[in-house]
């Protein structure tokens, strides 16, 4: 059985990421093979409800049955993923594309793979949380206002920027201050923010607490289709353990396509697994799930963004640096 804290993140640490990883030899990742006959193949994560069919697919047995030992392996840092994955503690990682985005642009060896939910309008991709009496309406409005959310540099700080561009405002008129999402919404109803742009669970839970929700950021401004999070590794383990990367893509589509099928069974391990509140686990906006491999078209126009707004000094080329099985 597996139970893991809930922890969401849209992180922005690639700056402390490249510092550690740069120091760092590489070398190839996991040791192949056991007395099973089964190969060994760690992947890590932040636990969260958007990496539900890796932990059901283990749950039950899809990966023994492609072949594949599989370890998954609990972080709660971006750092310490992409240094684990550089110095062959671990095969792969699931992560937001966004920060690996920008390591890729920073020059880090790094190959994406197709994760297991996309950037999607009402799917819990991310919340523009106010207060209800608040006059901010739409994106123009916050031009000028104190925002919370997670980091300076995180996806909803992006998707937020690009929802003000749009709507003909400033996006460098706005305030960040970084908080963690639930000290964001806090700050919402304490007064001490004008608005929070935070992602699930922590949305929901806003809403429950009274507060309002006007727009999904990153749902609404990046790109429909392009992935929300993604599989990613060394340029050299992708070409040394192909079939371990093809088997474990395999596995886990099935536990993708049987989830999909059942919101009961997505909702029951949202609160048993992964430790939402019931209130919570029954209402919070369920993942957009996908068997799919990376639309390239989609996620090119996500890496403009990123390097439109300055995370980047130019834009990656997603077709040099995505393996789609």
């Amino acid at each position: 059985m597996f139970r893991f804290k809930l922890h969401r993140s849209q992180t922005g640490w690639i700056a402390a990421a490249m510092v550690l990883a740069l120091s760092l030899p590489a070398y190839g990742a996991g040791k192949t093979g056991n007395s099973s006959g089964l190969t060994k193949f760690t992947v890590a994560m932040v636990s969260s409800i958007d990496t539900e069919p890796y932990f059901y697919a283990l749950s039950q047995g899809y990966y023994k049955k492609v072949g594949l030992d599989v370890t998954l392996t609990q972080s709660d840092s971006g750092p310490a993923l992409v240094t684990g994955v550089l110095n062959g503690t671990y095969d792969a990682a699931s992560a937001a594309a966004f920060p690996i985005l920008i390591a890729i642009g920073k020059g880090l060896p790094l190959k994406f793979y197709p994760g297991v939910a996309l950037v999607a309008p009402n799917h819990g991709n991310s919340g523009l949380v106010v207060k209800p009496d608040s006059p901010i309406k739409g994106f123009a409005d916050v031009a000028g206002k104190t925002i919370a959310t997670n980091a300076l540099t995180s996806l909803t700080t992006l998707a937020l920027k690009i929802g003000i561009k749009q709507a003909g405002a400033d996006p460098n008129s706005v305030k960040i201050v970084a908080l963690p999402f639930k000290s964001s919404v806090q700050a919402v109803a304490q007064g001490q923010a004008d608005a929070a742009v935070v992602i699930s669970p922590f949305e929901t839970i806003a809403e429950n607490n009274g507060l309002n929700v006007i727009a999904d950021p990153i749902g609404e401004m990046m790109p429909k289709g392009a992935p929300y999070n993604i599989i990613f590794t060394t340029t050299k383990n992708s070409a040394a353990k192909k079939k371990e990367f093809a088997a474990f893509h395999k596995a886990t589509a099935k536990a993708v396509t049987a989830l999909a099928a059942n919101e009961k069974l997505q909702r029951e391990l949202a609160h048993s697994k992964f430790d939402l509140a019931p209130e919570v686990a029954k209402t919070v906006p369920l993942p957009d799930w996908s068997t799919n491999q990376i639309d390239l078209k989609a996620f090119q126009k996500y890496a403009d963004y990123v390097a439109e707004f300055g995370y980047t000094d130019k834009s990656v080329d997603v077709s040099k640096v995505v393996v789609n099985p």
